[in-house]
């Protein structure tokens, strides 16, 4: 069971119960079941990224932490890092990883477009399913 608070003027947020906590412990959502210390390992994790791809950073085993360090590196892309993964782990792509860095955007792009055409044809489909006659 979750319950609703009340986190502002403008908006609600849930509250969801963590498993295997004591007493049910209430969890904020935007914590996505992360604890404190998971948090600051994926921060540690994330101070270690370095520039080139010789300095990559392994993803972390533990899911919570690679999750939370995903959305740190999100976070930084989206204001101004370039962080990236080859497959060898997490780095700052430096001029000599210039072809990684193009190859890794292009792989971007073309994910973005096939996520725009499923949404395409799903919208298409979802319209004709339910177009009323009148």
């Amino acid at each position: 069971m979750s319950t609703t608070t009340k986190t502002d003027a403008n908006s609600t947020e849930r509250a969801h119960k963590k498993k295997g906590a004591p007493g049910g412990t209430q969890i904020p959502k935007q914590d996505y079941g992360t604890t404190p210390g998971e948090k600051s390992e994926a921060e540690r994790y994330f101070d270690r990224i370095g520039t080139g791809a010789y300095y990559a950073v392994s993803r972390p085993d533990n899911p919570r932490v690679d999750r939370q360090l995903r959305r740190l590196i999100a976070e930084a892309n989206n204001n101004g890092d370039c962080i990236i993964n080859d497959g060898s782990g997490y780095f700052r792509p430096g001029i000599e990883d210039e072809a990684v860095a193009e190859e890794y955007f292009a792989k971007e792009r073309h994910r973005a477009r096939e996520i725009l055409r499923k949404i395409r044809s799903m919208e298409e489909t979802f319209d004709r399913r339910y177009q009323t006659y009148e």
